[in-house]
């Protein structure tokens, strides 16, 4: 792979990660929307059905399904189904069971245990020797009863940044319409997706595993989200919870917004200069800023050809590029700056831009749904119940397009947290879960190991020292480097995260590394 520049998955599949991170004890939860002061519910006894993923699973692999309320706080309105993948240690050296999410929303944590099964560096060394792990899929995604949309109406190509008033209107109406297609095909679980019963389903998985252990978590991005809720709602049932790429879900619709828009343009920025450094870069020794901003003009006036793009098939992508794709798909390309087991690295970036600039913006070509179980639903209809999308007019998105275009000046804003807040306009579903500051009750957390990278273009260093200040006994460690999440990496964070997991080792206060 180091000779070739080319990605491990698709460019299409890169792009979609984006969018691709006892019920007794439900005690009351104070700012909790929608849950309220929620009293204790009745007891539930949850049971895991455990069974063979496949004829030819190795030793200690197995596959589970459970039966979870759809609605917590209306029980009798029943039940969905959850998947899950568990991989088991031998007991002597078994610590306990550890819970990991990778991150989305909408990432199927099912994959990445099976993928580590099959030789990918997932985990540690020492975390797969002390620990059953479990990949909880939330639920509407991977293996748990999923999101179901109309791919048709998905893949109609309209503008998150109207210039009109028409242009607004055909947004509002696309979001109506590909959100009426998702309640028609998914049904009521289209009403139920938020965070806070995603941590309850995981909090019913502990419980069902009958073995009177507290929780053990590993959460990266969207799953630092998991883990802070698990945190307010069930702050005594945690061991040891390590959370990689710090999502803030306390700030306002704006601040978070801007907050994103600046870690994507430093990071951006970082990659233009990496170039002039290295001659993995394909554009090494050149403006490489000017050439990203001139093929994003061109792209603005006349899409750029995507000739490598089908209509089916691993490369089902679209035909041509708009500079507007081209500044929202390049922040799933800066994920990590060098290419990991799954992911491609910089150097891809830059021969994808190079292409661009040449005339072929096939790795830059959004992908294209081709089926009702797409892997970009659920990351939608998870993030239009958890975060605020208060815009009524073109003049408010005007204004965050103004203050964006001031701010990061070559992103505009093209970020996850603008992608809810201009396409969950006129989504069915209520948002039910907005953001809020975390709840006192997290104070009685044991601590909890926070990881971020400086520059992170997902996740801003912002982000995390805000969640570190309202987890007062939390411990932040801050990778100084690019990227997306750490423990991908291998390298001093993850030895550290590892290090806690296993040993309960906390890095000190402040501490800074640098892999």
């Amino acid at each position: 792979m180091k000779g070739s520049n080319l990605p491990l998955l698709s460019p299409v599949l890169i792009v979609l990660v984006l969018f691709s991170l006892s019920l007794g004890v439900f005690n009351s939860v104070e700012a909790l929307p929608h849950l309220g002061r929620t009293s204790a519910l009745s007891p539930w006894q949850p049971q895991i059905r455990w069974s063979n993923c496949s004829a030819s699973d190795p030793p200690g692999v197995q596959c589970g399904m459970i039966s979870v309320p759809l609605d917590y706080e209306h029980r009798d309105n029943g039940s969905i189904e959850l998947g899950m993948v568990r991989l088991s240690t031998s007991p002597p050296a078994r610590l306990g069971t550890l819970f990991y999410n990778p991150g989305g929303p909408g990432g199927a944590a099912s994959e990445y245990v099976l993928e580590s099964i099959q030789g990918l560096p997932n985990f540690g060394q020492s975390v797969l020797q002390n620990y059953d792990i479990i990949g909880l899929d939330p639920r509407g995604v991977g293996m748990s009863e999923p999101v179901k949309c109309n791919p048709d109406i998905y893949n109609e190509r309209v503008s998150s940044f109207p210039n009109t008033e028409e242009e607004f209107q055909n947004l509002i109406a696309h979001n109506e319409a590909l959100g009426k297609s998702c309640v028609e095909l998914t049904g009521p679980l289209i009403n139920h997706l938020d965070t806070v019963h995603v941590a309850k389903d995981m909090e019913l998985v502990r419980q069902a595993l009958n073995d009177g252990e507290r929780l053990n978590f590993l959460g990266r991005s969207y799953g630092s989200q998991i883990g802070q809720t698990y945190a307010e709602l069930f702050p005594e049932n945690i061991n040891r919870m390590a959370l990689d790429g710090i999502v803030d879900h306390t700030q306002t619709e704006t601040t978070t917004l801007n907050d994103e828009a600046t870690a994507y343009e430093m990071t951006l920025n970082n990659f233009f200069a990496w170039c002039n450094t290295t001659t993995n870069c394909t554009l090494h020794g050149q403006d490489v800023a000017s050439i990203y901003e001139s093929a994003v003009r061109s792209a603005e006036k006349q899409p750029i050809p995507a000739p490598g793009c089908t209509s089916a098939g691993e490369s089902t992508c679209r035909s041509d590029v708009t500079g507007e794709e081209i500044r929202s798909n390049i922040q799933g390309l800066l994920l990590f700056q060098n290419a990991t087991a799954e992911f491609t690295g910089w150097d891809f970036l830059s021969e994808a831009t190079a292409q661009a600039a040449n005339g072929n913006a096939t790795l830059l070509s959004s992908p294209l749904a081709t089926s009702e179980t797409f892997g970009a639903y659920p990351g939608l209809a998870i993030g239009c119940q958890d975060w605020l999308h208060e815009s009524t007019s073109l003049a408010d998105l005007a204004y965050k397009m103004r203050m964006t275009s001031a701010t990061a000046p070559y992103t505009r804003g093209s970020t996850q947290s603008y992608y809810y807040q201009t396409n969950c306009l006129g989504w069915p579903a209520s948002t039910t879960n907005p953001q809020r500051p975390l709840s006192r009750r997290v104070k009685e957390a044991p601590p909890i190991l926070l990881v971020n990278a400086l520059y992170d273009p997902s996740t801003s260093i912002v982000w995390a020292t805000e969640i570190q200040r309202q987890l007062s006994n939390s411990d932040l460690l801050t990778r100084s480097g690019s990227g997306h999440t750490s423990y991908q990496l291998r390298g001093e964070a993850a030895a550290a995260i590892d290090a806690f997991l296993v040993d309960g080792l906390l890095p000190q206060q402040a501490t800074v590394v640098y892999s």
